[in-house]
């Protein structure tokens, strides 16, 4: 007897709720709170009497906490990962190497091959012929790989 009016009560809701929305923080997936938002909206329902049986309930649950999880979940994912848009052209050189000045280290086979850039080595890729110890000059980046060319580019573009 008990156990049937807890498990009919707003406190059983409340406490599953609270429980759900807790354990998102250990197993985070962004699946539990919304559930946990669920239990909690059919506790406050229950509280108030606005639901009674236990079938109601259960359905309020079921509903409340579907439409939440489906219908929030791509909205709350962006907020809580972030996004990059609206990037300019002229953004995407984040770190300002587009324009200088590279030394060939290997020779360009099937147009690509290595530079030296600052000291350090990078992929690169060409669309002419380059041999080691011949200059030239970065004209975009591609993730970590270096798009070269033995003209230097017109900067005022």
């Amino acid at each position: 007897m008990l156990l049937n009016s807890f498990l009919n009560g707003y406190a059983f809701w409340l406490l599953l709720g609270f429980a759900l929305l807790i354990s998102e923080f250990f197993i985070p997936g962004l699946v539990a709170v919304f559930f946990g938002v669920g239990a909690l909206a059919v506790g406050l329902l229950t509280l108030t009497g606005m639901i009674e049986s236990l079938a109601v309930q259960l359905l309020c649950f079921g509903v409340i906490s579907l439409v939440a999880l489906f219908g929030l979940r791509r909205h709350c994912t962006r907020w809580l990962r972030g996004s990059v848009g609206g990037r300019a052209k002229t953004d995407l050189d984040d770190v300002g190497v587009i324009g200088n000045r590279v030394t060939v280290l290997t020779d360009f086979v099937d147009g690509i091959g290595d530079v030296q850039l600052n000291g350090a080595k990078w992929d690169a890729e060409a669309d002419e012929p380059l041999h080691a110890g011949d200059t030239a000059w970065v004209t975009a980046i591609n993730g970590i790989v270096l798009r070269v060319s033995a003209s230097r580019p017109d900067r005022s573009i």
